[in-house]
């Protein structure tokens, strides 16, 4: 059995080594050829599979490790009878804890108030519904807009879009569609950004096509802008990048802990589609991370940005793209090279001289598994 993958993909020796050959190639780069003779193709988002790719192949299934499937043409696979599979909601803890490291970085900039915010989560599914639950044991009142939930949940109380004004926060989980009732390729348009106020924080962990560029750049300046995702990846739009208060490659989704639980995912899915056989030493163990502190006392926000820091990233990003030689393939190196970062629930902190109040909410943030002094 021939397996094609993305060379970026990680644990693919581990998960699908003993499956076959493993051709591996960078993503951006499977072409017709290399899947001509192949059983498996195994992607990421940077790979559109469709009859352009797979027509004329032998290929069987596909797995993407990614919680969407906008880059699978999903009629067409299920037309030629190729099974597929996408690792729905295994990156929801990193998104969750990306979302509220980036609120830390605000409040330690001043940006965010402490107290009495409002939120507005746009899409709540499985990395929405997460996002919410952490916005709100931050002792913000949060406003759903989900209209395609509330069309198949009669109790589920849905904000309409254009109601959407007078939050603090936005943040986009939603997936990229081009049809439908509600499609959402440019859906933060003008009059949206027009009626959100003044230093209001617009936050995307989605897909970069939901903000029509554009009109932010001409309606959207009075918001601070937080991206982790852009229109036409890895050719990002410099002028938003250089707008943007905090900027990152796309990495929201990724912790060690979800590379592990994407790629089991979809090892799942082919062992239960028949496609190879399943091995007895699977899955991987979770890893752990500990963080030191010592010395001063610390609030929440200095173990959470312990984890991760994005205006760090931010700065990174900006030295790494911004100059006029920069050329768009160091967009997908810096992505692909961003492999450190641990999910909460695995981190331990210790030495940590933390108040009570904020001890509490590492504890609901999973954050204190540890031994905090």
């Amino acid at each position: 059995m021939k397996i094609v993958a993305d060379h970026h993909i990680p644990f693919l020796t581990e998960y699908f080594g003993a499956g076959g050959e493993l051709v591996l190639k960078p993503g951006r780069a499977i072409n017709r050829e290399d899947v001509r003779d192949a059983d498996i193709l195994l992607v990421r988002s940077v790979t559109k599979v469709d009859e352009k790719l797979l027509s004329g192949s032998r290929v069987k299934f596909v797995g993407s490790v990614t919680a969407g499937a906008d880059h699978l043409d999903v009629a067409w696979l299920n037309a030629a009878g190729i099974a597929w599979s996408v690792a729905n909601g295994f990156n929801a803890p990193p998104v969750a804890d990306y979302v509220v490291s980036v609120i830390a970085a605000l409040q330690r900039k001043h940006v965010l108030a402490k107290a009495g915010m409002r939120a507005a989560v746009i899409g709540v599914g499985n990395v929405g519904r997460l996002v919410a639950e952490r916005l709100a044991l931050l002792n913000m009142e949060v406003i759903f807009c989900d209209p395609l939930r509330k069309e198949t949940e009669p109790d589920f109380h849905s904000t309409p879009l254009e109601d959407i004004a007078e939050v603090d926060l936005i943040s986009l989980h939603v997936p990229l569609t081009h049809t439908g009732d509600h499609p959402t390729r440019h859906f933060i348009d003008k009059s949206f950004l027009q009626r959100q106020k003044h230093n209001a924080v617009l936050l995307n962990a989605s897909r970069g096509a939901v903000i029509d560029a554009q009109a932010l750049m001409l309606h959207g300046t009075h918001l601070h802008w937080c991206f982790d995702v852009w229109e036409h990846e890895p050719n990002i739009d410099k002028n938003v990048l250089n707008r943007a208060l905090i900027a990152t490659p796309h990495i929201a989704g990724y912790s060690v802990q979800s590379k592990i639980r994407g790629i089991e995912m979809i090892y799942q899915a082919a062992c239960a589609h028949k496609i190879i056989e399943p091995t007895s030493k699977l899955p991987l163990e979770m890893p752990t991370q500990a963080l030191s502190f010592s010395g001063a006392h610390h609030h929440w926000q200095d173990i959470v940005l312990g984890v991760f820091n994005p205006l760090i990233l931010t700065a990174m990003m900006r030295a790494e793209l911004l100059p006029e030689t920069a050329d768009s393939h160091l967009f997908d190196e810096m992505r692909n090279k961003f492999n450190y970062r641990h999910e909460f629930r695995y981190t331990n902190i210790v030495g940590a001289e933390i108040e009570e109040q904020d001890q509490m909410l590492l504890t609901q943030l999973g954050l204190s598994n540890g031994n905090v002094h």
